[in-house]
């Protein structure tokens, strides 16, 4: 009894012991959930982060993005935080630290939680990852955002991004640096990162350790360990189809050197095409006007980001009313030699009532032709009127069960849009309901609006009457910038990925036991989901334990994949 009270009081002293050298250290640091709707903010209480330490862990497959985060709480100021990631390692092998993209996350004001209209109340809100934290400055003081402008000869300018006016970011010029820059952090402040990992295809599988070197001016550096589990299966396409509205076109007229969210370079259109594929958006669909010159170098680079051909989406809202076989004919012209296989004209946007029922004959006209519709909608369901005349119902609010059913009737698809629509600063909403939400309604993919969409500036939340600008990235000289929602839809792909993954290898398994049991798992998974109701905001709270569901059908792949 005497050896059992020594030794406990031994270990609460090493532990107290722990806690105030923790507790003289410049700064500590805090594993993060990153997929989540918790906000880190600067002044956020750490103790409502859990135990500060620890590592970061992740599994993925190979030629999978997977992220873990972490914050940062200075008790001093740090001047000229780095990271320095090193090399995962296993016996044998290796994942170069280049593997790593390590971001800062940005806080700044926002117009409102809704994505449609502004609420009259500013937030202050994590969402931008950033390599330069200092490419965006915020004055809490008047609660305003501004963005940093290169100019062609190299000079720089911070330009106002909260104003109402929205002719005053025409100059703008955003460029986010390279690599991940060193930050200061203020006293008594968090800052949060992020790390993306994307596992090499040739990457054997295996568990991997590594770590992230924290260092500052004239501190003592931090060491965090990283332990990565390369699953050993490959991980399929997701069973849906996974779309956005994404309004970027090609212009001539568009001058050289500058942003906005609707028309772009070569260069960013390239840059923005291969971000969507690296988030498993493989079939945005296409706005460009119908041009000779202009498709093909769309379609172009398309191809270069590694899109399929087997549908095209072609947006054309102001046309829809009078489609015909000719226009058809004449997308087939442009499309042929990059063998799109499916052709899909669009409805007029959101029409019910006589503006739906006046575009029968029309559609009609693509179906004799051989071309497809769609469509999206949200007032009336445009069943009785459409029904197969309507091969994909892009439908808003929560996904319905009953309704996919009924559209699987005539052979046509439903996808999910507006649930919510883009710019919700919360991750978890989009994983989980532009993913297992999607598979559990038995919904055929996702198109939902936007990947970028301005009412003004596109980096001025605040210069529209009504609206928010909807954003899951935003559009520099060279490239995107991205956003922790953003983030959040491509885990909910990813999920996806997994249970279609899943449900291959029991087909494959055939009649066994382990499949049967696999199977059972799956349906037991998709009744217990809490089912979604038509507006979001009504909705249930996302399930917290979607990485546990993940893992458990990892396992259960595992399993059937390792048979005999």
């Amino acid at each position: 009894m005497m050896k059992t009270v020594l030794l406990l009081l031994l270990l609460l002293s090493a532990s107290a012991q722990a806690a105030n050298e923790q507790a003289d250290t410049p700064f500590t640091y805090y594993c993060l959930d990153p997929v989540a709707n918790k906000r880190i903010l600067p002044h956020s209480s750490p103790e409502t982060l859990g135990e500060a330490g620890g590592k970061l862990t992740l599994a993925a497959c190979r030629d999978e993005y997977e992220s873990i985060s972490f914050a940062v709480y200075a008790r001093q100021d740090l001047k000229n935080l780095q990271l320095e990631i090193r090399d995962l390692r296993s016996v044998g092998h290796v994942i170069p630290k280049s593997s790593f993209d390590p971001y800062v996350v940005k806080c700044w004001y926002q117009a409102g939680r809704d994505v449609m209209f502004h609420d009259g109340v500013k937030r202050f809100v994590p969402e931008l990852l950033l390599k330069d934290d200092d490419l965006v400055r915020v004055d809490s003081e008047s609660e305003t955002n501004s963005v940093r402008s290169t100019a062609e000869d190299g000079s720089t300018k911070y330009l106002s991004a909260s104003g109402k006016d929205p002719e005053a970011l025409e100059e703008l010029r955003p460029i986010d640096a390279a690599t991940l820059q060193p930050v200061t952090i203020p006293a008594d402040t968090l800052k949060q990162f992020w790390l993306t990992l994307h596992i090499p295809k040739d990457a054997a599988a295996g568990k991997y350790t590594g770590s992230i070197r924290l260092s500052a001016q004239s501190i003592k550096s931090v060491e965090i360990p990283i332990d990565v589990t390369v699953y050993d299966f490959e991980l399929a396409q997701p069973k849906m189809i996974y779309s956005i509205y994404y309004p970027g076109k090609l212009s001539d007229e568009q001058p050289s050197g500058t942003i906005a969210a609707h028309y772009k370079s070569e260069e960013q259109m390239r840059a923005e095409l291969s971000d969507m594929v690296a988030h498993g958006v493989r079939h945005p669909n296409l706005w460009q006007a119908y041009s000779e010159e202009l498709v093909p170098r769309v379609l172009q680079l398309r191809k270069e980001a590694g899109m399929p051909n087997d549908r095209l989406f072609i947006n054309m809202p102001a046309g829809a009313p009078h489609h015909s076989a000719g226009k058809i004919e004449g997308w087939r012209k442009l499309t042929c030699s990059f063998g799109y296989k499916d052709i899909y004209l669009y409805g007029e946007d959101e029409a019910h009532g006589n503006r739906l029922r006046m575009q029968k004959p029309s559609w009609e006209n693509v179906q004799k032709a051989g071309g497809k519709m769609y469509a999206s909608a949200w007032k009336e369901d445009p069943f009785e009127v459409m029904g197969g005349l309507l091969n994909v119902l892009v439908w808003s609010g929560g996904c319905q069960p009953e309704k996919a059913k009924r559209w699987h009737s005539v052979g046509s698809e439903i996808f999910s849009y507006s649930n919510p629509q883009v710019g919700v600063e919360e991750p978890l909403l989009y994983r989980y309901n532009y993913g297992l939400a999607l598979w559990k309604a038995d919904y055929d993919g996702a198109m939902t609006f936007a990947y970028q969409w301005a009412y003004g500036h596109i980096w001025n939340d605040f210069d529209s009457e009504k609206f928010r600008d909807h954003c899951f990235s935003y559009p520099t000289i060279n490239g995107v910038v991205g956003t922790i929602q953003w983030e959040g839809f491509r885990e909910g792909v990813d999920d996806v990925r997994y249970i279609t993954t899943l449900e291959q290898a029991i087909e494959k398994a055939g009649d066994t036991e382990i499949a049967r049991t696999a199977r059972r798992w799956l349906a037991g998974l998709k009744a217990e989901f809490p089912q979604q109701k038509v507006g979001w905001k009504s909705q249930p709270t996302p399930p917290k334990d979607l990485e546990q569901i993940r893992s458990r059908a990892a396992s259960w792949i595992n399993q059937l994949t390792s048979q005999p």
